[in-house]
């Protein structure tokens, strides 16, 4: 074999963080590396700069025997090094068949392929291919925004791939996918990359996807990398299940108690019934009925695209409701506008994160209070660190230098802010590494010995089972199981 790409002592830096130290990884021919590493390690980083999207503060690059430091973005994906991104980069308002269609456009060396007609072009069978052979032709005239979240994902990969790169970058390909789809939505995507002859790295948080596809690990850490074996041997090294896997800890200290909370009027803290809604005239929930008594931990658990988060923005009031009833204790919050749910103690983490880039991670966490003009804001604040210790250490840091894992733990802590009544945290563990996603559940855990009233919406409930006091289950926007 050859070697495909050579990194050598490559470092950046974002002021006093580093990024990326000492970075040394040569890529053969037809392995399928994985990357893996906690939120934070630096593993984005890495792909960022190896693609041109980042400049590195010192090493080399080699693609092909040749270097690309200074390359476009652009001039690299033409050479055959291509990416996809954690949160697929597709046309919204454009079918599978013309986001194809303009992938391949760009990708033609003058660009002339955009000024054509797309359902004249000649490439349109070149597409008709593509869509048969990542098999997403059933959905060739369905639009970006309509597409669920795996088959959405093989679009985004399926756009990277229309120039046949030597070298796929693929950032956390199961990311937001339900354990029931995952390994089908991968066995497609792998026998499509093996069909392309495309040498494969990707970084994935989901130990079991790296156990089964990957030949090769490339284990992250503060920025440098502590392991580089074969993928058997890697999830055994020390280094690998101290700060990557998580091991079992000792017991933490207890947290301070909280400020007060604002007491419910009744056995019930949140209660829905006969709840529809619609969004562009297509019906997505039908008839839920959902009650969280007080001080329980519930769970709506559903596969992607079964109206989870649509839920949960009807109860925060974002999305307007056809037909039923939602009440906080005795309150009718079908009468109350979505403004005021903060000032009456629902805190919502959602699952997109939704920071404000230009603020700090603390001037987030605070936006609520902003808002509600809450008189304990010190004090919430002092007790949330002392739950969160490690939001406290990147406190003073942009919300934009943050990784996607640490984003989640201040829209968590953000949350927490105001939810001194209600929590509703949208898909807490996706997207994170298992030793964040083992400290959310320690979170979880010391949030319900604190007699927090919680909803947590998941695509399945690995991570959470043991806390839940009731399980709801949803499938096309009914509840099918639950109480």
């Amino acid at each position: 074999m050859s070697a495909v790409l050579e990194v050598h002592d490559l470092e950046k830096s974002f002021g006093a963080v580093v990024a990326a130290h000492d970075i040394d990884v040569v890529v053969e021919e037809g392995e399928t590396i994985g990357v893996i590493g906690a939120n934070g390690a630096g593993k984005t980083t890495f792909v960022n700069l190896v693609t041109g999207h980042l400049p590195p503060g010192r090493g080399t690059v080699e693609f092909m025997g040749r270097s690309i430091l200074g390359l476009s973005v652009r001039a690299i994906a033409r050479m055959g090094l291509c990416r996809s991104f954690q949160v697929p980069q597709v046309f919204l308002s454009e079918t599978v068949f013309d986001n194809l269609m303009m992938a391949f456009g760009v990708a033609e060396e003058d660009g002339a392929g955009l000024l054509t007609p797309l359902r004249a072009d000649p490439r349109a069978d070149r597409v008709e291919a593509h869509l048969a052979r990542y098999q997403i032709a059933e959905y060739r005239d369905v639009t970006g925004s309509a597409l669920p979240q795996g088959i959405r994902k093989l679009l985004d990969i399926a756009m990277a791939t229309v120039r046949k790169p030597r070298l796929l970058m693929l950032d956390e390909p199961t990311s937001g996918i339900s354990a029931e789809e995952k390994f089908a939505i991968m066995d497609i995507l792998m026998q499509a990359l093996k069909e392309e002859r495309a040498t494969v790295l990707l970084i994935e948080h989901d130990m079991e996807i790296v156990e089964r596809y990957v030949d090769r690990v490339l284990a992250f850490y503060q920025g440098r990398i502590i392991c580089d074996a074969p993928t058997t041997q890697a999830l055994r090294d020390e280094g690998v299940r101290e700060y990557v896997l998580g091991r079992e800890r000792a017991a933490a200290p207890e947290p301070p108690s909280p400020p007060p909370r604002r007491s419910g009027s009744g056995d019930v803290t949140l209660a829905v019934s006969d709840l529809d809604v619609s969004i562009s005239a297509a019906p997505i929930l039908r008839g839920v009925h959902l009650d969280v008594p007080s001080g329980s931990m519930c769970g709506l658990i559903g596969r992607n695209g079964a109206g989870k988060t649509t839920f949960m923005r009807a109860v925060m009031g974002t999305l307007s409701i056809l037909r039923g009833k939602v009440r906080l204790g005795d309150i009718d919050l079908t009468a109350t506008p979505a403004h005021r749910r903060a000032h009456m103690g629902i805190g919502f983490m959602p699952e997109d994160r939704r920071l404000v880039p230009d603020l700090t991670a603390e001037e987030n966490i605070l936006l609520p209070v902003w808002a509600t003009g809450a008189d304990n804001a010190r004090d919430r604040l002092e007790w949330i660190y002392g739950l969160m210790p490690e939001v406290a250490e990147f406190r003073d840091r942009g919300a934009t230098t943050l990784s996607g894992g640490q984003q989640k733990f201040v829209a968590f802590a953000r949350a927490l802010m105001c939810g001194t009544r209600l929590l509703l945290l949208d898909e807490p563990g996706e997207g994170i590494a298992p030793i964040f996603a083992q400290r959310m559940v320690e979170i979880l855990d010391d949030l319900k010995k604190e007699g927090a009233s919680v909803l947590v919406a998941e695509s399945n409930d690995v991570h959470v089972a043991g806390l839940l006091d009731r399980t709801f289950v949803i499938e096309r926007g009914s509840i099918v199981e639950g109480g």
